[in-house]
């Protein structure tokens, strides 16, 4: 078993349909990982996509 790992834009439909079509032939299967809470937290960090991280709260 090898593993591929594959960089493309997610909005290049060009590159979408290719994947598509590789994934619909049946010859390669896709393995997803799933990750901790914990581990996905700090990715969302690394990358920006937390905006709100503390609410203040009324006291």
């Amino acid at each position: 078993m090898a593993t591929i790992t594959l960089k493309y834009n997610a909005r290049n439909s060009k590159a979408k349909n290719l994947l598509n079509y590789i994934l619909s032939t049946g010859l390669l299967t896709p393995s997803i990982e799933k990750k901790s809470g914990l581990a996905e937290a700090f990715e969302d960090m690394e990358k920006g996509r937390i905006y709100h991280s503390v609410r203040r709260s009324k006291a």
